[in-house]
């Protein structure tokens, strides 16, 4: 989805914060790699504050990701000013990327309930669509 103008926008719909590590409530994160291989789909985070070591959210199936530099991600979404930062972690509601994958998938997924799962760091941002909530090891989660 491009502007006219050229801009690369944030995909439009509504973002809700989402919370599934408390600890990191308000963190600056980082996104250290984010690897698409024969071990599945990984994005690695970082947080600012090194105690609390490196994350690795495990999607075990996602259908499609997308990642850009944070400073090409300027223009605003729906809930602009619901969207309070420092925080990672965020689904779209209503989502535009939803439905222009849909489209493409040609009816192949329009029974499967998809999530976009949005990843809002420092340096990245990354969007995935799946239809699992990934998974999250680190430094005291369970794997």
């Amino acid at each position: 989805m491009w502007l006219d103008s050229g801009e690369k926008p944030m995909w439009n719909g509504t973002y809700k914060r989402w919370n599934p590590l408390p600890r990191l409530e308000g963190a600056r994160v980082y996104c250290e790699a984010v690897h698409d291989d024969w071990e599945g789909f990984r994005i690695w985070l970082r947080p600012e504050e090194h105690h609390l070591g490196i994350i690795v959210v495990r999607f075990g199936r996602r259908l499609f990701y997308t990642n850009s530099d944070e400073g090409d991600r300027l223009s605003g979404v729906v809930n602009e000013d619901e969207l309070q930062f420092p925080h990672p972690f965020w689904t779209v509601e209503d989502s535009a990327l939803v439905t222009e994958f849909r489209r493409q998938a040609a009816g192949v997924r329009d029974d499967v309930p998809l999530t976009h799962y949005a990843f809002l760091t420092c340096n990245d941002c990354i969007d995935v669509i799946a239809t699992e909530d990934p998974v999250f090891v680190g430094p005291g989660d369970d794997a």
